[in-house]
């Protein structure tokens, strides 16, 4: 490690009041200790930076007023500059109350001797100087606490990336910085990426995703090889013995002079090294600009022992903050597959409607992105964040998952009669047609089971064969057995189906898919995520805005604008799928008309979301992937 020079103590001035006499054996008593020392006009004005050991006499203080105006005037002094004051006091004070003071660092008894005078001042500034760094300490504790939870909460990488090589810069007043992380490449191989680098304080930084050869002849190398920190006073004078040099191609390219360089490993939980923080030339303070190298060279500071702990600190707080984010990346991972598992899960029971909880998705989430874009209007004060995408995304994939617990038949049942029915049905008509020798009556059975056909069709709506079904209940045909129905009650309740082709309880069955949708998703541990919506959201796909929806009969400000949007997508998608058994595909038009005619104009579903899904036209990109 190369060896640095600490900066000395920042030295501090003795100011005394014009007028007040201290002897010429005091004088050079103070000049023989080295105590700067100057006379300034009572009360004191800030003329300057330096920290000031103030010397005021008990005359001077009474004549500013009572108890209060004495001690705001000390308080004045240490506002105005860091600074001390030492009171000069008489024989019997009425002041020794002062002594309590906070801006109090030092108590003589008039007349002081040199002696005495430099003890006190030289206790004052000692005292002053370990409050300040008391202060600065817990500053930077505060900070560094502030920076671990903003680091812990920050779940955007390259943000994440910023925010700790900012940090880093800012606590040590570093000039520029850059972040290296260890990783593996395809070949197994370790190497480090080159995240980000910033320079000068207004800099975010730049992402540069460079890999660099793993080597100890760099610094960051070697930092991430051997765990220790490199602090070096100047970049271009490294001892020969080093195993690393600096590279200077930067500097030459950008006119650049990097001085002062502090790097240190960043550790995870294990204690193995993840990273490597480089820090580069400490300014006087973190504003600071360095316009050029000579400019450079006369105001860079060598990094200190305490920048380097603080920068460990930080290092460490950071390398956690790295760790988590891979821990929840991972986890974010886990519940991607989980979620594409389930969704095949659904799509092997009901192989007819494959790829609409994903259409459904896509289109739920064009909505949100169109909304982010207006930022206007109705939508002004609607807006989606990733996490919010991401939750309304999930709820749309899972949407379906309830019909797991739906009975297979029913997913693909194209007609009203259940499947092999209707068969049976014509071999009974065949039947009765054999046994009847008059050619009218023949007729008649052909033209009834040509209507049996025809009310089987779920398009049908059963009140226009009202009037046939109800003769067919009365028609019979002969089997040994006797006379026989040419259609039993169940098969007559089956073509009266209104409308589609499920029966009462099948489409009741059909509808318990959304409460089993919900139940199945509530015994995930979405409240640990940031998607905790999710299984209420896929609650309420089939609500609608007056109330007639299902299961719950949520109406207007019960469905949150998400699941308004799952709607229009789930609808719309149904009725352009070219894949349902029990109907056509409409077309983008017939399915736009509908929802607004059907859907928007009857209050069931937000007409300004549907305004925007076809003004926007959100459906194109889905349509164009799906044909």
């Amino acid at each position: 490690m190369a060896a640095v020079t600490l900066a000395a103590a920042p030295a501090f001035v003795l100011v005394r009041p014009r007028g007040l006499e201290l002897g010429l054996a005091t004088l050079v008593a103070l000049d023989a200790a080295g105590i700067a020392h100057r006379e300034a006009a009572f009360p004191y004005a800030d003329d300057g930076h330096a920290p000031v050991v103030y010397l005021i006499d008990e005359e001077r203080l009474r004549a500013l007023g009572d108890r209060s105006a004495i001690e705001r005037a000390v308080a004045a002094l240490a506002a105005d500059r860091p600074s001390t004051t030492v009171v000069l006091a008489e024989r019997d004070s009425a002041l020794t109350w002062l002594a309590d003071d906070p801006h109090v660092g030092g108590w003589l008894v008039a007349p002081p001797d040199g002696t005495a005078l430099v003890v006190a001042v030289r206790a004052a500034a000692a005292t002053f100087a370990a409050q300040a760094a008391l202060r600065t300490a817990r500053g930077e504790s505060e900070r560094l606490l502030q920076i671990g939870l903003a680091l812990s909460a920050e779940r955007d990488i390259t943000k994440l990336h910023q925010r700790i090589v900012h940090s880093a810069r800012e606590l040590t007043r570093a000039d520029s910085g850059s972040l290296y992380l260890l990783e593996t490449n395809a070949s197994g191989e370790h190497v480090l990426r080159f995240a980000v680098a910033q320079t000068g304080p207004q800099d975010a930084g730049t992402y540069l995703g460079a890999v660099l050869p793993l080597s100890r002849t760099s610094i960051s190398g070697y930092v991430a090889l051997s765990g220790e920190t490199v602090r070096i006073e100047d970049a271009y004078a490294i001892p020969d013995g080093a195993e690393y040099r600096f590279n200077r191609s930067f500097d030459d390219a950008n006119g650049y002079r990097t001085m002062s360089v502090l790097a240190v490993p960043m550790h995870d939980h294990e204690d193995a090294t993840v990273g490597v923080i480089m820090l580069i030339n400490r300014k006087p303070h973190f504003a600071f600009e360095l316009v050029s190298k000579a400019h450079t060279e006369q105001s860079v500071l060598p990094f200190s022992e305490h920048d380097e702990q603080v920068l460990r600190s930080l290092a460490s707080q950071a390398g956690v903050a790295l760790e988590n984010h891979a821990l929840l990346e991972s986890i974010e991972d886990l519940f991607e597959q989980f979620v594409r598992a389930s969704v095949k899960a659904i799509e092997v029971r009901d192989r007819a409607t494959q790829g609409h909880s994903a259409r459904v998705a896509d289109l739920t989430v064009l909505q949100a992105e169109a909304i982010n874009t207006i930022g206007s209007g109705v939508f002004a004060s609607l807006h989606f964040d990733a996490d919010q995408l991401r939750e309304m995304r999930y709820a749309s994939l899972l949407h379906d998952f309830g019909k797991v617990a739906v009975p297979e038949y029913i997913f693909g049942k194209a007609k009203k009669l259940p499947d092999g029915r209707i068969d049976t049905i014509r071999l009974r008509f065949l039947l009765a047609i054999e046994q009847s020798s008059d050619p009218r009556r023949r007729a008649e059975l052909r033209e009834l089971l040509a209507a049996v056909e025809s009310a089987n069709e779920p398009r049908v709506v059963a009140a226009e064969l009202g009037e046939v079904l109800d003769a067919l209940a009365r028609t019979t045909y002969r089997d040994l057995d006797g006379d026989h129905p040419l259609l039993d009650a169940a098969e007559l309740d089956f073509l009266h189906i209104p409308r589609g082709s499920l029966s009462s309880e099948e489409r009741r069955k059909m509808e318990q898919h959304v409460t089993q949708s919900f139940y199945f998703l509530r015994e995930i541990p979405w409240k640990r995520t940031p998607w905790q919506h999710v299984p209420e959201m896929a609650y309420g796909h089939h609500e609608h805005l007056d109330g007639t929806g299902y299961p719950r009969g949520l109406k207007g400000a019960e469905i949150v604008p998400q699941v308004r949007m799952m709607t229009i997508s789930d609808v719309f998608d149904a009725l352009t799928a070219n894949d349902r058994p029990y109907k056509p595909a409409m077309t983008i038009d017939r399915a736009l008309d509908i929802l607004t005619q059907e859907f928007a104009d009857r209050g069931k579903v937000d007409r300004d979301l549907l305004d925007l899904f076809i003004t926007k036209r959100v459906y194109e990109p889905v349509v164009a992937g799906r044909t």
